[in-house]
């Protein structure tokens, strides 16, 4: 069965918290693209070759993961992300999209981050590479979050009951 989008939570581990990092939940985000990882193509055609070019697989490329948020000054988790993008700091996050069929929120054990299993979940790893504010007439102040992934992600499906 398919699944709706609302309901859809987005995390992050932020290294920065106590006793191993803290999850950091993204309130008022509107939308979240998170990316592909393709692999690139390496060219082995030879000369005697006439009719077709021919490939083989190459390594991955990760790509940027992009998310539209409600930009909200008294939310922590905007003001973190702000402070990510214009930071000097080299800090790859982790990070955890929560489907909307299940409403578990992931946990930190021991410095790991433990993934309920009745949700599904998607997770890769990215640092914010941007974080523009957008003020249009009429409406509200959103921002376009930009992460560079560093990773294939990983779609983990709901555990069935």
């Amino acid at each position: 069965m398919s699944v709706l989008t609302q309901g859809t939570h987005i995390f992050f581990k932020d290294p920065a918290g106590s006793s191993g990092g803290s999850i950091v939940r993204v309130r008022k985000a509107t939308a979240l693209n998170p990316g592909a990882n393709p692999a690139d193509q390496i060219e082995e055609t030879d000369l005697e070759e006439t009719n077709s070019k021919q490939y083989r697989r190459g390594l991955r490329t990760p790509g940027q993961a992009t998310m539209t948020v409600n930009a909200t000054p008294s939310e922590p988790s905007h003001v973190r992300l702000s402070e990510l993008a214009e930071g000097d700091e080299d800090t790859m996050l982790e990070w955890f999209v929560g489907w909307s069929d299940g409403t578990d929120e992931p946990t930190i054990t021991d410095g790991e981050v433990v993934l309920p299993t009745t949700r599904t979940w998607y997770k890769f790893q990215a640092y914010v590479s941007d974080f523009p504010f957008d003020f249009q007439g009429n409406t509200l102040v959103a921002t376009q979050v930009t992460m560079q992934r560093s990773d294939k992600g990983e779609w983990i499906a709901k555990v069935a009951a």
